[in-house]
């Protein structure tokens, strides 16, 4: 390769769609090129089309034969055929609502749909002259943004009568934002609702989830305490085992096969042993009933920060960016107010306050996540240039943190 340019930062972008029972129901798949300084700039929108169909395969999204993919195509995409690129069975082409539309793009849709691709209509509003497209969609996606409860239902209303079998509100950002898409009718959301979710302030972690947290203050300690982590995680059949399955895995090259707990602790080291009880033990207190879809993208935040902040002038505060990611979303997790989980956290005021939504030296960071999660690139190269990070530093690290979380996930389900 060109020792000038051995690799091309992208950002593939997924966001999950979610229904009512915060299941995953399916990703909003986003490209943009890598940050050209605060953009990323197109003269094509099909440009952005070709390079998500094409960089596709780097995105090792966990997923089931249901999980649907909605990717954005230009109308001259459709007629291209780009869609046959992807395969058909979890596809949704999202097309923008548009008056009259060509007959080139009706045929080409049709074959499309005949051959088991499904059609979704994006920022419906039911205009006039943008009938035909709406008849052939499967999926109607509305706009919350500016909208009250008397122009929500009078867009569902008239969605209803195109036979559309699903509508999606979007830039659902907070719990009243949530109600009144229920309200509408909507079954399925896409937005910021699911991070923040209507809590019971009275109610506390378990006293199962309060025994896994105690863990913490061994590997939270300042120095590094191998003689009281290894009876710890012993007396742990669940982590115990899973430890053992997973540094026996593929994702590992030790020459001897690890035997025991004491042995798994020295030689995977301080360090990445204390990041992989960090997220073992953040995923076991999710309720079962809960997606993973939290977890993993608590997991990719702190492998963000993490690599991010290493080689960034960051080194220092590498393990607190960690521990920051990684329960940032613990409150929706365990639908709890954060004050009260903080309490049962062996970590320090700063990193509480942070946590807790106050304003602290590590608050950037959670706004370069959010700003990433929700495909906005402009706000990601300010963030990035607040934090005097380069535009690469993050599109690599961003990709890396992807891996990591991928390999933790698949090791964790076959356990």
């Amino acid at each position: 390769m060109n020792d000038e340019k051995t690799y091309e930062s992208i950002f593939v972008a997924r966001q999950p769609i979610l229904d009512a029972q915060n299941s995953t129901w399916g990703y909003m798949m986003l490209f943009r090129d890598s940050l050209d300084a605060d953009r990323a700039v197109f003269t094509d929108n099909s440009e952005a089309t070709m390079k998500l169909v094409s960089n596709l395969p780097l995105c090792n999204t966990p997923h089931s034969s249901k999980t649907r993919f909605l990717i954005h195509f230009t109308p001259e995409a459709v007629v291209r055929g780009i869609p046959h690129a992807i395969p058909w069975s979890n596809t949704v082409i999202i097309l923008e609502e548009i008056q009259d539309p060509d007959e080139t793009l009706i045929v080409a849709l049709g074959d499309l749909l005949i051959d088991g691709y499904e059609l979704a209509i994006n920022n419906f509003e039911g205009k006039p002259g943008c009938e035909r497209l709406a008849e052939l969609a499967d999926t109607l996606i509305i706009d919350m943004e500016g909208k009250d409860e008397a122009d929500l239902n009078a867009i569902v209303t008239r969605g209803k009568k195109f036979g559309a079998s699903r509508m999606i509100a979007k830039r659902v950002e907070d719990l009243d934002d949530l109600n009144r898409a229920k309200n509408a009718g909507f079954h399925l959301f896409h937005g910021f609702f699911f991070k923040r979710p209507q809590t019971d302030s009275g109610r506390k972690i378990s006293s199962a989830q309060a025994t896994r947290v105690k863990l913490f203050e061994i590997i939270e300690k300042d120095e590094p305490d191998f003689d009281a982590l290894a009876p710890a995680i012993e007396a742990d059949v669940s982590i115990s085992y899973r430890l053992l399955n997973f540094l026996n895995s593929a994702n590992f090259s030790f020459a001897t096969k690890v035997t025991s707990i004491k042995q798994a602790v020295v030689l995977t080291g301080w360090k990445p042993i204390r990041n992989w009880l960090r997220l073992i033990i953040l995923t076991d207190m999710t309720p079962t009933e809960k997606s993973l879809e939290l977890a993993y993208v608590s997991a990719h935040r702190a492998k963000l920060f993490e690599t991010a902040a290493l080689g960034s002038g960051y080194e220092d505060d590498s393990d607190t960016l960690f521990i920051v990611g990684l329960f940032s979303l613990l409150d929706a997790m365990l639908d709890t107010d954060m004050k009260d989980i903080t309490e049962h956290l062996p970590v320090d005021d700063e990193v509480k306050a942070t946590l807790c939504g106050k304003k602290t030296r590590f608050t950037p960071w959670l706004d370069l996540a959010k700003a990433i999660e929700a495909s906005d690139w402009d706000e990601v190269g300010e963030r990035a240039s607040t934090l005097n990070l380069l535009p690469g530093t993050v599109a690599v690290s961003y990709q890396h943190a992807f891996t990591w979380a991928d390999a933790f996930f698949s090791s964790k389900t076959s356990t």
